[in-house]
């Protein structure tokens, strides 16, 4: 693909009778899960639109996750409860969880042969039965979860990081934030776990060789952050902002350096996604554009700071994902709009 030709192509728009809270691609990139604030998780086939209410989960979802490599799909919900779903049938899906807090940071191990989430202090991961297999406590409510091998995963609540692994008798690495975290992500490579913070600063923790870092100088809280594929480009954007903080991880790592910053929304950002694929970065924006970026070093020492496609929407853009493959990226809309693009060039 040509870089400087690069552009999004619209394709299937279609409306849904919820407005959308979080999205999932199946892994050949053929359908989409749609998990609903009000509760619907809906099945949107791809090449021809059609849309099936697979399930309800009253009062309302907060994520839906989909297996990598397979077939299933998991949800959790306002109800305190985690279903999973065969997403090629119509089945009922199947109660792993409920409880009286909020399920947070639902995510399936690397294969796709576990599954696991935060229940207030306790960090849960579950076999694909349905069965509980491993439990660990914390001494804080856990926000956000992540994985970093298919052994050992990445947990943080207010004021803490925890390195957990899933084996027996194995203790549980604590680890100081400073401030409340609002995301989370871990580098592709594992080395890094980057925290956006509500005290407007991004957390960096450098799992191999055991240090700490981060960056201040945000207007505002940090609810957005993703890594490039390749691990080198950490992109932020604090609630509010117009721009978009790119990070560049190589030689030294950021810390001293000034980062790359991308301006093009006129209102705030609302949604930020790295391909898993090359280095290309979507943000969505209140404003109702839709921007393809591919931040980074160019030619002759300039920098890539300009955007290579720009869709403007009738609407302001709050979920963005890329397919698998890089080549496709779903935007959705409050209004439960969602729409298809294809990466050309």
């Amino acid at each position: 693909m040509s870089a400087l030709s690069a552009r999004l192509e619209p394709g299937l728009d279609v409306r849904l009778d919820d407005y959308p809270v979080d999205l999932a691609w199946s892994p050949d990139g053929r359908q989409l899960m749609v998990a609903g604030g009000e509760g619907r998780l809906h099945r949107v086939q791809l090449s021809d639109g059609t849309v099936t209410l697979r399930g309800e989960q009253a009062p309302g979802l907060l994520s839906v996750v989909w297996q990598p490599g397979g077939k299933l799909v998991a949800t959790a919900g306002q109800d305190g409860a985690v279903r999973l779903w065969d997403a090629l049938s119509d089945d009922a899906g199947q109660l792993v969880h409920r409880g009286m807090q909020w399920p947070a940071g639902l995510c399936f191990e690397p294969k796709g042969k576990a599954l696991a989430f935060a229940a207030g202090k306790l960090l849960r991961v579950f076999g694909l039965d349905g069965a509980l297999r491993t439990e660990l406590g914390h001494d804080v409510n856990l926000a956000q979860v992540a994985w970093r091998t298919s052994q050992e995963l990445v947990a943080t609540g207010n004021g803490a990081l925890f390195v957990d692994r899933i084996a027996p008798d194995t203790e549980i690495a604590r680890h100081i934030l400073d401030g409340a975290p609002l995301s989370l992500a871990v580098s592709p490579d594992g080395r890094i776990a980057a925290n956006g913070l509500q005290d407007g600063m991004v957390g960096f923790r450098y799992l191999i060789a055991q240090k700490r870092s981060r960056m201040s100088g945000y207007d505002g809280k940090v609810p957005y952050i993703a890594w490039s594929a390749n691990s080198r480009y950490l992109a932020t954007a604090s609630s509010g902002a117009k721009e978009i903080v790119v990070w560049d991880f190589s030689g030294k790592g950021p810390e001293g350096s000034e980062p790359m910053e991308l301006r093009a929304h006129t209102d705030r950002i609302e949604s930020l996604a790295y391909s898993s694929e090359g280095a290309w970065l979507a943000s969505g924006g209140r404003d109702g554009r839709l921007v393809l970026w591919k931040p980074g070093p160019a030619a002759r020492g300039a920098v890539l700071d300009m955007p290579f496609d720009m869709q403007v929407l009738d609407g302001p853009v709050c979920l963005l994902r890329w397919s698998r493959d890089g080549k496709h990226l779903a935007a959705a809309q409050s209004d439960g709009r969602l729409r298809l693009f294809t990466l050309k060039g």
